[in-house]
């Protein structure tokens, strides 16, 4: 696990200064608001911990702490609804999402203009009109149907649809997405993909024109809303940032942070 002091990250062996991983959180302070890193803070139903290396293979996860300073917990109760830990070294420190888990965390509530990012690395195991997260049927980011297309709804304003016919994203590695909004009262939405093999983003939102300035909620991971559209997909990160929108030069921080860390 990497030394993540505030405000720095480790890359090439160096502690490097970057604001995206100051847990500032809350009211578009340009910290990261919520923050659930791989292999750290979860804990399991038969008290394994991901900290303390004592996770079994299979282990149904109770709780992936939130990393933000916010307190704001992902968690699942219910046995059934539990995603699973996996031992395999190419899915260790991520959550097995297998259709019918989710984890639910406090939500967190983006304003309407404001712009933010939502951050997510996923290795999906199929595709359907699996929700990666969401709220309820007016908040949601989720696959459409392939591995090519995407949906998201802010606010229940209507679908937004990014789709690349040149392009898919990969079931045999994982891949950074990263959601934004940017230029506030327009509303512009991008969505950026990376898969660790290969070397550039891709932007999906190129030519779509996509808008939506409504405010929008998050606080289900793996789920539109408990018990509905489970994703079939391990996870490994996922980060919120509100207020904030990723510069080009910050989301290959970002991916470079992600794809560099050390269970």
């Amino acid at each position: 696990m990497l030394g993540l002091g505030v405000g720095f990250y480790r890359l090439g062996g160096e502690d490097i200064a970057s604001s995206l991983f100051d847990p500032k959180g809350g009211g578009g302070g340009g910290g990261v608001d919520r923050w659930y890193s791989a292999n750290v803070g979860i804990s399991g139903a038969s008290e394994g911990s991901s900290d303390a290396g004592t996770m079994a293979d299979g282990e149904n996860i109770t709780t992936w702490r939130d990393q933000s300073g916010n307190g704001a917990n992902a968690v699942q109760a219910t046995a059934a609804d539990q995603p699973h830990w996996e031992t395999d070294a190419a899915d260790f420190g991520a959550l097995k999402f297998d259709n019918v888990a989710d984890m639910t965390f406090e939500a967190i509530e983006i304003d309407a203009n404001e712009d933010f990012s939502v951050i997510i690395r996923i290795k999906p195991i199929a595709f359907g009109t699996d929700v990666i997260i969401g709220n309820d049927s007016s908040n949601f980011l989720r696959f459409n149907g392939s591995n090519a297309n995407f949906r998201t709804k802010i606010g229940g304003a209507g679908n937004n649809n990014f789709n690349d016919s040149s392009n898919t994203v990969s079931t045999s590695v994982y891949s950074t997405l990263i959601f934004s909004r940017t230029n506030a009262e327009t509303g512009t939405l991008n969505l950026y993909v990376k898969a660790e093999d290969v070397g550039d983003e891709i932007d999906w939102a190129e030519g779509h024109g996509e808008t939506d300035n409504d405010a929008l909620a998050l606080s289900m991971i793996g789920a539109q809303a408990s018990g509905t559209n489970e994703v079939n997909a391990f996870i490994k990160d996922v980060l919120i940032y509100k207020g904030r929108a990723l510069s080009a030069s910050e989301r290959i921080d970002m991916y470079s942070y992600l794809e560099s860390q050390v269970y």
